[in-house]
C-alpha cells in the first residue's frame, strides 16, 4: 500500500482517530506513525478536528420499549426488571457513540477548511481570504471587503509551482461575498507544488491564454497545515 498518497493517508488517519481502523490495518498504521512525521501530523490534525465535537454531543436515551424488545430478541424471553435496568448505561454510551459517528460522517463528507493565504496590500488591509480542504480538492475564497475595479477587468488567482513550471489558474476571484470552487486534477497538482500564489488583473472571463496577461498585483506565501 502506498502511504505516500495524500488522500489515502488522510482517510487512514481519520479512520484511525475515529476508531474504525482495526486489527492488522491499525497495527500497520501504528508502525507507520512511528516512522513517518507526515502520518503523525495527519493523526494530530484529525484529533484537532474531531475532539471538539465531543462536548457538543448529548446522549440520547431511547424509549424503554426499545430496550425491552432488544433484550427479548437476544434472550428469547422477557427480561426481568433487574436485568433490563442495568444495561441502560451501555445504551446511553451507544447513543452517544452513534451521535459522534453521525457528526464525524458529516465532517468526512465536508472536510474542514484550512486558511491557505490572506491576500491584500498588507495584513492590516486584506482583500481576500483563501481556504482549502485538507485534500486540496476545493477552495473557498472570501472577499473580506468589497473589491473595486473596472467592470471590464477581473482578478484571477494563480498557483506558482516551483522548478520553472508555468503558473496554473485557480479561477477568478469574487468582488464581494464568498465563492466555493472545486479543483480539477491539474489545479490540485499545481497547488500541491506551489509555495506561493498570485493574483493578476485580467479581462472579464479570465486570461485568454491560460497564463497571466495583465499585471500581477499580489504574490503571497501559501500557509502549510501541520
Amino acid at each position: 500500500m502506498n502511504y505516500e498518497q495524500p488522500d489515502l493517508l488522510e482517510q487512514l488517519a481519520g479512520a484511525y482517530v475515529l476508531g474504525s481502523l482495526r486489527g492488522s490495518p491499525r497495527a500497520r498504521f501504528d508502525q507507520l506513525c512511528l516512522q513517518s512525521d507526515v502520518a503523525r501530523v495527519a493523526v494530530r490534525r484529525w484529533e484537532d478536528w474531531l475532539m471538539p465535537l465531543l462536548p457538543a454531543l448529548s446522549p440520547v436515551a431511547p424509549r424503554e420499549q426499545v430496550w425491552v424488545r432488544i433484550v427479548q430478541r437476544i434472550r428469547g424471553q422477557a427480561p426481568s426488571a433487574k436485568h433490563a435496568a442495568a444495561p441502560w448505561r451501555w445504551v446511553l454510551a451507544g447513543a452517544a457513540a452513534l451521535s459522534l459517528l453521525v457528526g464525524i460522517s458529516i465532517l468526512l463528507l465536508n472536510p474542514p477548511m484550512q486558511v491557505m493565504a490572506v491576500i491584500g496590500q498588507d495584513v492590516v488591509h486584506p482583500l481576500w481570504r483563501v481556504s482549502r480542504t485538507s485534500d486540496s480538492r476545493a477552495l473557498t475564497i472570501q472577499a473580506v471587503q468589497q473589491v473595486r475595479t473596472n467592470p471590464q477587468l477581473a482578478y484571477e488567482l494563480w498557483a506558482l509551482p516551483g522548478g520553472g513550471k508555468p503558473p496554473v489558474s485557480l479561477g477568478l476571484m469574487p468582488r464581494t461575498g464568498r465563492l466555493e470552487r472545486s479543483l480539477n486534477a491539474v489545479q490540485r497538482a499545481g497547488l500541491a507544488g506551489s509555495s506561493r500564489i498570485a493574483v493578476s488583473l485580467e479581462p472579464v472571463g479570465g486570461s485568454p491564454t491560460g497564463q497571466p496577461t495583465g499585471p500581477v498585483l499580489f504574490v503571497v506565501d501559501v500557509h502549510r497545515s501541520g
